[in-house]
C-alpha cells in the first residue's frame, strides 16, 4: 500500500549510472536523492559506455538504490566522430522513444533530458498519442549547438527545418529546467515565453572535493609539471574553444608558466600533439570521476571556456566543483553567461572574451604577476560552493518542484 501511495516519476537520459559523464552523473544524483525521499522513480536510458568502463555488462533491467533502471541495448559507436556520433544519437533516440511508448502510461510524470537530442523531436508526437505530459531538463539547446561549432549555417534551410521541429519539443512541454540565467533567456526567446522556465544550476560536491594544495596532490607527484599550473580538465571537444587555448599558449613565453590538460573528446589528439611540442603542457586523458578531488587540485588556477556562439546553449557542469576545490577560474566565453556572471559576483576568478588569443595570454601572465593575492579568490570560491550551490540544497529543490 505504502508503494502504491508513492508518487511515479519516469526520468529519461542518454547516460545513467555507471556512466558519469555529467549528464549520466547527475541524473543518477537526481534519480537516487527522488528515491531518498520516497518517490517512485524510473529511469530510462542507453547502455552507451561514454568512456571506457572496465568489466561493464549493461542490463536491460535492474534496480540499483532503489532506482528502477530500463535500458536499451546498443552497439557502440565512436563518439569522437562526427557522423558516427549523430548515428548513435539518431539510433538511441528511436530506441528510447518505443521503450517511453511502451512502458509510460497516461498520467504519469516524465522528466527527459535534452541528451539525446533526437529524442526532443519524437516526445511532443509521443505526448500527443499517450496523452503523458513532460517536462524538459536541458543541459544543451539543439539545433543551436551546432551553429556554434560550425557544424550548420544558420540561414541553411536545413538548420529552419530543425530549429522548428524541436522548438515544438520545448514550447509544448509544461516546464523547462534551465541550469543557467543565459541558458533561461535563451528558451523564453525560443518559446516565445508560451512555456515556464525554472532555473536550477548544477551543484558543487563540496564534501567530495575540498581545497588541498597541489604539492599534496598524487597526480602533482607522478607528473614531471612544475611552476604555476593552469589545468582544463573536462570534455575536449569543438564546443570548448580549445584552439583559442593553444593559441594562447603558444604566445606565453614565461617558463615558470605550465599547463595541464585532462580528458577526452575530438580534439584530444590535437591536444596531445600540442603537448609532445611544447615542455611547459602536458596532456593526461580521460581521469575517473572518482578522482576529481586530486585532478581537481593539481593546479594553481583552473581554466573554463565555451567557444564563441555559445551563449546560454550549454553551461560548464565543472566550474562548480573547481569551487568546491577552491580554485580560481578563468573564465573564457561571453561576459554575461552563467558562469561569467558568477565570476563577477563571487569575486571568484577572471573573464577572457572568446577567440582573443592575446587578451588571453595577457591574462595568463597577469594572473601569475599577481599570484601572491590569490587566497581570497580561493576562500571566495570555497564560500560559494559550500553554500550557493551546495549539493544538498540544489536536490532538494528538484524535490520540491517534481514531488
Amino acid at each position: 500500500l505504502n508503494d502504491l501511495m508513492k508518487k511515479k516519476i519516469w526520468i529519461v537520459s542518454e547516460f545513467y549510472s555507471p556512466v558519469v559523464t555529467s549528464t549520466g552523473f547527475y541524473m543518477t544524483e537526481i534519480s537516487e536523492y527522488l528515491v531518498s525521499k520516497g518517490m517512485d522513480v524510473h529511469v530510462i536510458c542507453t547502455g552507451a559506455k561514454y568512456n571506457e568502463i572496465e568489466n561493464y555488462h549493461p542490463k536491460k533491467f535492474e534496480i540499483h538504490n532503489g532506482v528502477h533502471i530500463h535500458r536499451v541495448l546498443m552497439a557502440e559507436i565512436n563518439k569522437n566522430n562526427f557522423v558516427k556520433r549523430a548515428l548513435r544519437l539518431f539510433l538511441s533516440s528511436i530506441f528510447l522513444a518505443f521503450k517511453i511508448l511502451k512502458n509510460v502510461k497516461r498520467g504519469e510524470e516524465l522528466l527527459v533530458v535534452t541528451n539525446p537530442a533526437f529524442l526532443l523531436a519524437l516526445i511532443p508526437v509521443i505526448s500527443f498519442f499517450k496523452g503523458i505530459h513532460y517536462k524538459l531538463l536541458v543541459h544543451d539547446i539543439f539545433p543551436e549547438n551546432l551553429v556554434a561549432i560550425k557544424k550548420i549555417n544558420i540561414s541553411s534551410l536545413g538548420y529552419k527545418i530543425l530549429k522548428k521541429i524541436f522548438d515544438k519539443s520545448y514550447v509544448n512541454a509544461d516546464l523547462c529546467i534551465s541550469i543557467g540565467r543565459d541558458m533561461t533567456e535563451v528558451i523564453k526567446r525560443k518559446t516565445k515565453g508560451k512555456t515556464k522556465v525554472e532555473l536550477i544550476p548544477n551543484w558543487a560536491d563540496h564534501k567530495e572535493v575540498f581545497p588541498l594544495r597541489k604539492e599534496d596532490t598524487r597526480l602533482y607527484n607522478q607528473l614531471e609539471i612544475s611552476g604555476f599550473i593552469f589545468q582544463f580538465a573536462g570534455n575536449l571537444g569543438y564546443a570548448q574553444g580549445l584552439d583559442n587555448i593553444l593559441s594562447a599558449i603558444s604566445l606565453v613565453e614565461n617558463k615558470n608558466i605550465s599547463f595541464l590538460f585532462i580528458g577526452g573528446g575530438a580534439k584530444a589528439e590535437v591536444i596531445k600533439a600540442f603537448g609532445e611540442q611544447k615542455e611547459n603542457v602536458i596532456y593526461i586523458g580521460f581521469q575517473e570521476r572518482s578522482m576529481q578531488k586530486d585532478f581537481l587540485n593539481t593546479c594553481d588556477v583552473a581554466i573554463v571556456t565555451l567557444s564563441d556562439g555559445m551563449y546560454g546553449l550549454g553551461v560548464p557542469s565543472k566550474s562548480y566543483n573547481i569551487m568546491a576545490a577552491g580554485k580560481p577560474i578563468l573564465y573564457i566565453g561571453d561576459e554575461k553567461s552563467e558562469i561569467a556572471l558568477c565570476i563577477k559576483e563571487y569575486n571568484i576568478g577572471w573573464l577572457v572574451k572568446p577567440d582573443d588569443p592575446y587578451s588571453l595570454k595577457n591574462m595568463i601572465e597577469y594572473i601569475y604577476q599577481n599570484k601572491d593575492s590569490l587566497i581570497s579568490i580561493q576562500n571566495n570560491a570555497r564560500l560559494v560552493a559550500d553554500t550557493v550551490f551546495a549539493k544538498e540544497r540544489i536536490l532538494n529543490r528538484y524535490y520540491a518542484l517534481l514531488s
